[in-house]
């Protein structure tokens, strides 16, 4: 279990520890990687966590000296990268807080990899903006072979998924002192975060362009983050005033570099408790105002799957959804929202069906829609 509150022991300093990555071959979900003390003892602090209750790693085997590169020098061990936005920005930047106490005495940070890339530092080049905007300014390292490390601190999680959103004191208080000083607050006083616009494979809610009409008519402006350079989403996260989004990872910026002035509305797109860990970490960093926006009526699944994912889309009821963001202060509007037709309902599960290329059916029965994708005919066999 991790307890993210006991800060005992929550920053140690090794000698010639051993930072090993996982095997290329390796897929699994607790990949054997993290720190070995000088003994071969596996480190708890490396141990990094989706859960208090569930370890994303496990103690990897000692490795042969001869396949071990030496590194002379102070490092912190700052957990494992991941390559998926919303781990990176919560998982991987978990430890960011001992720099606090480290920043003047450490070479640079050291991660290991979720799995072996063909370039383990992409992550970092991509993310490049948000991990400076962050407060991140030293040399990273992302191993494809074990190092031995003449002296490396290993640092306690302190922050994460599930019920880690909270954030360790020292999270929050790094976050707070630290995340995007430097970037002057710009953009639109009201915005709505989309997913309209995403790549495939990303679901949404049904009908959004019919809500983001609705919000236009309130004055928000339609936000597509992933069309932005990330500090350009720093700055606007930090401008906004009223934000409305669905429970999706942009949130977790919104979580590090808003403020306490802000008025949040959070729409369930899927039946999933995500929202909760939203409120969590926007009101235990922020002291924001926030709101679940829970309108949903159905889940609509990729027809390969059977639970609600990032790949599902949620029907939603925008009379039950104009209610609740009136009441929340998010909307002025004096005319009622009106739900989509059982028509308009169908007609954008089609489109999905065509942009994704793939079959969508109903979490609960649903006896007003029929699929109109048509699967391929089974090849016959040759001979």
């Amino acid at each position: 279990m991790l307890n993210i509150d006991d800060e005992s022991d929550d920053l140690i300093l090794l000698e010639n520890a051993l930072v090993v990555p996982p095997g290329e071959k390796t897929k699994s979900k607790w990949q054997p990687s993290g720190v070995l003390d000088q003994a071969g003892n596996f480190v708890k602090n490396s141990i990094s966590w989706s859960s208090t209750s569930d370890p994303v790693n496990s103690a990897p085997k000692l490795p042969e000296e001869s396949n071990v590169t030496p590194l002379a020098g102070t490092y912190m061990f700052a957990g494992i990268s991941y390559g998926h936005f919303g781990h990176f920005i919560t998982e991987s930047m978990s430890r960011v807080w001992a720099l606090d106490e480290l920043r003047d005495r450490i070479d640079g940070l050291i991660f290991t990899p979720k799995f072996q890339m063909a370039n383990n530092l992409r992550p970092f080049e991509v993310y490049d903006d948000l991990v400076r905007g962050l407060g991140i300014d030293l040399p990273i390292k992302c191993p494809v072979a074990p190092l031995r490390v003449e002296r490396l601190y290993v640092p306690k999680q302190g922050f994460g998924l599930g019920d880690l959103t909270g954030g360790s004191r020292k999270f929050r208080n790094y976050v707070n002192q630290n995340a995007a000083k430097d970037i002057p607050a710009k953009g639109a006083a009201k915005i709505y975060i989309s997913r309209s616009e995403l790549p495939t494979d990303r679901g949404g809610i049904l009908g959004e362009a019919k809500l983001e009409a609705y919000l236009r008519e309130e004055g928000y402006e339609i936000y597509h983050p992933q069309k932005e350079k990330k500090v350009d989403q720093l700055a606007q996260y930090k401008a906004a005033q009223q934000i409305i989004a669905v429970d999706c990872s942009p949130l977790h910026l919104v979580g590090y570099v808003g403020h306490g002035q802000q008025n949040v509305g959070i729409i369930t797109r899927r039946s999933m408790a995500f929202g909760d860990q939203f409120v969590r970490q926007l009101t235990e960093f922020k002291g924001m105002s926030c709101h679940i926006i829970d309108a949903l009526e159905n889940d609509w699944l990729p027809n390969n799957t059977n639970r609600p994912s990032r790949s599902s889309f949620g029907e939603v009821s925008l009379g039950k959804m104009y209610a609740q963001l009136k009441s929340a202060g998010l909307i002025e509007g004096k005319v009622p929202w009106t739900d989509l037709t059982t028509s308009e309902r169908n007609a954008d599960i089609h489109r999905q069906e065509e942009r994704h290329d793939i079959r969508f059916k109903p979490l609960k029965p649903d006896d007003s829609f029929l699929s109109s994708k048509i699967e391929p005919a089974p090849e016959l066999p040759s001979g």
